[in-house]
This record gives C-alpha cells, sequence and structure tokens, in this order.
C-alpha cells in the first residue's frame, strides 16, 4: 500500500491571476458594501431617526431621518 502525496512545504498550487482578481474584487466590495451600510445606520442612529417626543402641548414630533425617508 502506497502513502499518499503529500506536497512539500512551501510549495503551493498557483492560482490564475483571474481567479485571485476575482478575490479580491469581492472581498474589497463586500468590505465596502458592509463600510457604507454601517456609516448610514450609526448616521441614522445618531440622528434620532423614528424616534419621537412629546412636547409641553402635548403634541408628538417624530425625529426626521437624514438618509431614510420616513412618513408622518
Amino acid at each position: 500500500m502506497r502513502t499518499p502525496y503529500v506536497r512539500p512545504l512551501g510549495k503551493s498550487i498557483k492560482e490564475p491571476m483571474w481567479l485571485r482578481i476575482g478575490k479580491l474584487l469581492c472581498v474589497t466590495l463586500l468590505t465596502v458594501a458592509f463600510a457604507v451600510f454601517t456609516s448610514i445606520m450609526l448616521i441614522e442612529w445618531l440622528a434620532g431617526c423614528g424616534e419621537s417626543y412629546i412636547d409641553a402641548n402635548g403634541v408628538r414630533h417624530i425625529n426626521e431621518c437624514v438618509f431614510i425617508p420616513n412618513q408622518q
């Protein structure tokens, strides 16, 4: 019975260049999309989007959002 072939350390199978570029592009796009989404949510949270308060006259006011349109 033969033992299976084991690749020597330091030698790896090279991926094609287009595959490496594609993986890098996908990771970059996902990272940017996540950063933009998180930034928008943080800005809306800091602005008080959707929260409401009642003034001294008993009128309810809803805080406006920066990017997300809300119906009043």
